[in-house]
């Protein structure tokens, strides 16, 4: 009697090619999952030609470790971890492990129950094939002598960061050096020491965001691309000189949201330039305060073209 043939392993005969372009579009989990559909596919996840991770809050280190020593392919499109105890001594060792796989994403939470913020290693500033970046709740180290910059990054976001003494100089030089830059978000972002009046080159910036407790001496080049500008800073006693020259290099966004205590800064009556992109504007008003109804009038002045407008107070 003769032994019935096995059906033909349909999955396995695909063309390599198709076999990646299917398992990249998988999350990691279900890309592994694939193991159990064919003998073929048992460990095609380990060299795809790009590999997106994701680990869950709570995930175990060795859950990481494991997969970046198995991982043979050649990139990684995104890392995203949170970071907790537990694995807060291991980050260094796997951004040294990325800088192999030339990750073009970043995204970094920290959620530790020790110290708030976890510490980044000077490791980060070697991933030069980095398009995107997202810190949250870290310690930034000192750049490394001879920091080349980031010369593929595009987004940039840093939220309740704390840099080191003097940083304002190290935010400087990360954002000069990062020339294809158009998305800045800053989020409660911490510099102590002194605050000299750098200004942050960032050409092709089109879209910026600012919520600061203080006024760090924001000072910006040419901001001749941003569409888009959103800026919150709660106290500003280092304005002194006139906030006009600040709102200068807004002129050309479309959409601009402005909250700034007008009674610690100098507002002019009448400012040397106009809006003339801008479309909607949302601003924050005390009407208790005349300095900041003035300033109001003083916006609205130079929004000729203006069709959406929205105060809050």
């Amino acid at each position: 009697m003769e032994a019935k043939q096995a059906a033909p392993d349909r999955l396995s005969s695909l063309p390599a090619e198709l076999q990646d372009e299917i398992l990249i579009r998988l999350d990691l989990r279900d890309a592994v999952r694939t193991s159990a559909l064919s003998r073929t596919w048992r460990d095609l996840w380990k060299s795809l030609s790009v590999i997106s991770l994701s680990f869950p809050f709570g995930t175990h280190p060795s859950v990481v470790d494991s997969v970046l020593l198995r991982y043979i392919g050649p990139r990684v499109s995104l890392f995203r971890i949170c970071v907790d105890d537990a694995c807060a001594d291991r980050i260094d060792d796997w951004l040294i492990a990325l800088s192999r796989y030339r990750v073009e994403s970043i995204d970094m939470c920290g959620t530790l129950r020790s110290l708030g913020n976890f510490n980044l290693y000077s490791s980060i500033f070697s991933l030069g094939d980095l398009v995107s970046l997202l810190l949250k709740n870290c310690r930034i180290p000192p750049l490394p002598v001879g920091f080349p910059g980031f010369p593929a990054l595009q987004k940039l976001v840093l939220a309740y960061v704390i840099f080191p003494s003097n940083g304002f100089k190290q935010l400087e030089a990360i954002i000069r050096r990062s020339p294809l830059l158009h998305t800045l978000h800053m989020f409660d972002v911490f510099i102590p020491g002194e605050y000299p009046d750098s200004v942050i080159e960032a050409p092709n910036l089109r879209v910026l965001s600012i919520y600061s407790p203080y006024d760090y001496r924001w000072r910006f080049g040419e901001l001749s691309c941003l569409e888009y500008a959103n800026i919150h800073v709660f106290h500003c006693p280092q304005h002194e000189h006139d906030f006009g020259v600040f709102l200068a290099r807004f002129a050309h966004v479309q959409k601009f949201g402005l909250f700034s205590p007008a009674v610690d800064v100098k507002m002019p009556y009448t400012l040397p330039f106009t809006f003339y992109n801008l479309k909607k504007l949302q601003l924050c008003v005390d009407f208790n305060e005349i300095h900041s109804i003035l300033s109001m009038f003083t916006m609205l002045r130079s929004c000729h073209n203006l069709q959406n407008l929205k105060i809050e107070l």
